[in-house]
């Protein structure tokens, strides 16, 4: 007889405290009865046991239903109640995570608060490893990313071979950007800009363009807070302290964007550039200085990490940018470990969760592209509440990043279920469609369906007054933008999958085009519903471009990202296009390489991955016109 072996589904706490093998009696497990002990479980859904069948990533989805429907609670209340109650973005009760080890009291506190009995509870975390799989983290293996579409024959075939961590490489090998190579290891006496409090004109008109544009993306601090550091420092002058960096770093970032619609002049750009590296360069030398040898961390420190990571996230450097977020992320892990070990209740500070957040959603975004280590930032999302508004003027703002980072998480998930090794990645099939059995469409339609049902009411949970129209209707900012954008890259990845199922349907000739008619391989006839996947598929790689190119007319922290994701969407209609089962509902790709590639070169320095997506995007170009 078949069966599903389940082993207890939670220990009591009298089992759990003392480490010893729960049976999961009721009313009392074995041990407590022979220790006549009370034995006291804690409530958790009766379904928590994971099922071993192909439908589990969907049950575990499923689960993930009352996070998303919290938050809409969530986001409702707050537009409602202008911030006056706190907010948090809870976990499925009994959600856990398979990473990092949790405490076993009955208080919940951070992983590896307590080190001490951090390896036992490893130990048993291991040992419920499948069980305990709840959290969807990015996989490293993951084959999402741009990068991982070079790989297919039909891409090779007319745009040529690159090693499955290009992009990675060649960010690895570019230099720090001019100016920043060897900072000035004395930050009193580096060569500032005039910071005048008596003409303080420029430093304003910089602050006004920060909070206006670059502020709203990740809202680390209040303006009340800022003003009291500068105050501080129009006073004292420039010091070697965390608040100076931030300072530095704030009035840097408003140099390099514009409150005004559209792109800047190149050469109005590159003198902004200009100016912005004179205030980022001695903020740099402070901030080093205070991660490096600064053995006490502080939440000031945090912050001016993040803005670095902002500065070199606008000027389209990833790994620059990540390498920031991740000493953030660190620095932050080991201060909110200090202080739970105290008895303080960080989730009661907001500068506390701005942080946090904005430390994950940097992450998320360079691991979903890049395979970079993890700092561990990652895993701590389902115990962390969201920040709140501290002043009705941020209520928006707040808003926004609240409804981003819930879609980051869903990203997140489409990473673990769709793309993982583990799971359904079909991805891994391209240089064997032999193996095209080994995938379950009805599995995939299940994943696909579950998941374009939360990301649908993750839309519907946005506040209908800054909720973006579907479509390629004008927004009102920026936000709005992003999260539309957000939401096309969603929809293009959930349904992805189907169109490459359907192109690995078609045999291919050596140079990638599809075999002749009388192959002795005919086509499959593709089922309506596979059909009205790929057509959604198509549909949002489509909308998402028409949506993406006025971002990539400016610096923003999104720049690197977006670009990346233009061209897999470029890539994915390639692939559509050359099947023929799908070619007939594909776009032209002409006009849509002819939107992107202008806005890329504009960006594309020597040696950048804009350089070589301008490259790609060119020979994929002169491919569909027939030329060599």
């Amino acid at each position: 007889m078949n069966y599903t072996r389940k082993r207890a589904l939670l220990a009591c706490d009298f089992c759990r405290h003392r480490k010893r093998k729960c049976d999961g009696a009721r009313p009392r497990c074995s041990t407590c009865e022979e220790s006549n002990a009370d034995c006291v479980y804690k409530e958790l859904p009766a379904d928590r046991v994971e099922s071993c069948s192909p439908s589990a990533v969907v049950e575990r989805l499923t689960r993930i239903e009352t996070l998303l429907e919290e938050q809409s609670q969530r986001l409702d209340d707050l537009v409602r109640g202008g911030g006056q109650e706190g907010f948090g973005l809870s976990s499925p009760p009994g959600t856990r995570s398979s990473i990092l080890p949790l405490e076993v009291s009955h208080s919940p506190q951070i992983a590896g608060a307590s080190p001490a009995s951090a390896p036992n509870r490893s130990q048993e975390n291991l040992l419920d490893r499948h069980l305990e799989q709840a959290t969807f983290l990015i996989p490293y293996d993951h084959s999402t990313s741009a990068n991982s579409l070079l790989a297919w024959p039909r891409v090779k075939a007319l745009i040529g071979n690159y090693p499955e961590d290009y992009f990675f490489t060649l960010e690895q090998s570019l230099p720090l950007p001019p100016g920043l190579e060897l900072p000035n290891d004395n930050p009193e006496g580096s060569q500032l800009p005039a910071i005048n409090p008596s003409n303080p004109n420029v430093l304003e008109s910089l602050t006004r363009n920060y909070f206006a544009v670059v502020h709203p993306n990740f809202p680390l601090f209040t303006y009340q807070e800022f003003r009291q550091w500068q105050a501080y420092l129009y006073e004292h002058g420039p010091e070697d302290t965390p608040e100076t960096a931030i300072c530095l770093c704030v009035y840097a970032l408003g140099c390099l964007v514009s409150p005004r619609e559209g792109h800047l002049d190149v050469s109005v750009q590159a003198e902004n550039d200009d100016l912005a590296l004179q205030f980022f360069q001695p903020a740099l030398t402070i901030i080093l200085r205070h991660t490096v040898w600064g053995f006490r961390p502080r939440m000031e420190i945090c912050q001016a990490l993040i803005l670095a990571s902002s500065y070199f996230a606008h000027l389209g450097r990833p790994l620059h940018s990540w390498k920031m977020a991740v000493y953030a992320s660190e620095k932050f892990i080991t201060l909110h470990d200090r202080l739970k070990r105290a008895g303080f209740n960080t989730d009661q500070n907001d500068n506390y969760m701005r942080v946090f957040w904005s430390c994950f959603m940097i992450e998320c975004d360079r691991a979903a592209e890049l395979d970079v280590p993890r700092s561990g930032i990652e895993p701590q999302a389902d115990k962390m509440p969201l920040p709140r508004t501290m002043n009705v003027t941020e209520n928006d703002n707040i808003i926004y990043f609240v409804a981003e980072t819930a879609i980051r998480r869903l990203l997140n998930r489409i990473h673990c279920s769709l793309y993982s090794k583990e799971h359904t990645d079909i991805n891994a099939l391209a240089g064997d469609p032999a193996m095209l059995t080994n995938i379950s469409l009805s599995k995939l339609l299940s994943l696909s369906a579950e998941l374009n049902r939360q990301l649908e009411e993750w839309y519907h949970s946005i506040p209908g007054k800054i909720r973006p129209p579907i479509g390629t209707e004008p927004v009102a900012n920026d936000r709005g933008k992003v999260l539309r954008i957000r939401y096309y890259a969603a929809r293009h990845i959930i349904h992805r999958p189907f169109v490459l199922y359907v192109v690995l349907q078609q045999p291919t000739t050596p140079t990638g085009h599809p075999t002749p008619v009388g192959s002795p391989q005919p086509l499959v006839p593709l089922p309506r519903v596979v059909r009205e996947k790929c057509q959604v598929c198509i549909d949002s790689c489509q909308t998402y471009l028409y949506n993406v190119v006025e971002m990539l007319d400016k610096r923003s922290p999104y720049l690197w990202t977006f670009s990346q994701s233009c061209m897999a969407c470029l890539l994915v209609l390639l692939l559509s296009k050359s099947s023929p089962l799908l070619s007939s509902i594909t776009p032209e790709l002409q006009p849509l390489t002819a939107m992107v590639l202008p806005r890329l070169r504009r960006w594309a320095t020597p040696g950048s991955s804009f350089e070589a997506e301008v490259k790609i995007l060119e020979s994929l170009t002169r491919s569909l016109s027939g030329g060599a």
